[in-house]
């Protein structure tokens, strides 16, 4: 069985930005956990820790919500590597999340070049996925293999 080389390039993708998504999810987790820390044991002056360790908090929360989708990430980025089907259908769930988040951000007026780019990118991945050939290196036969019994 033959992986796609296009295939192959959005797996890479995936395992870079799943690897640079947890590490900043992790900076996250951890300065907001030592910020809770900070304000609970009196680093700070009794009038700002509550307001700090509340921040600390959402830090805490945002990192571990990073996490969690670094994790998916990286577990599609390897079901793409070895042409899993679950691989398959969670990255086309992710691309679509991305280009409806996307799209939500620029609606909203909080987008930019970069958003816009994304979704572009994340449309140009689902194009390209859906193309019959892609399709079929994921049926679990090797590419040349006819699908249909003769």
């Amino acid at each position: 069985m033959e992986r796609p080389k296009g295939v192959t390039i959005l797996a890479l993708l995936a395992f870079l930005a799943g690897a640079l998504q947890f590490l900043g999810s992790f900076l996250a987790f951890a300065s907001g956990s030592m910020l809770s820390a900070q304000a609970l044991s009196g680093y700070f002056v009794p009038a700002a820790a509550p307001f700090v360790n509340a921040f600390g908090n959402v830090g805490f929360s945002i990192g571990l919500a990073g996490m969690i989708s670094a994790v998916i990430t990286l577990v599609a980025a390897g079901g793409l590597w070895v042409l899993n089907k679950f691989g398959y259908w969670l990255t086309i769930v992710m691309l679509i999340v991305n280009v409806v988040l996307d799209v939500i951000h620029w609606l909203d007026g909080y987008g930019s070049f970069l958003t816009f780019l994304g979704a572009a990118v994340a449309v140009v991945a689902l194009i390209y996925l859906w193309r019959p050939q892609v399709r079929h290196a994921f049926d679990g036969y090797p590419i040349d293999a006819p699908t249909t019994a003769s």
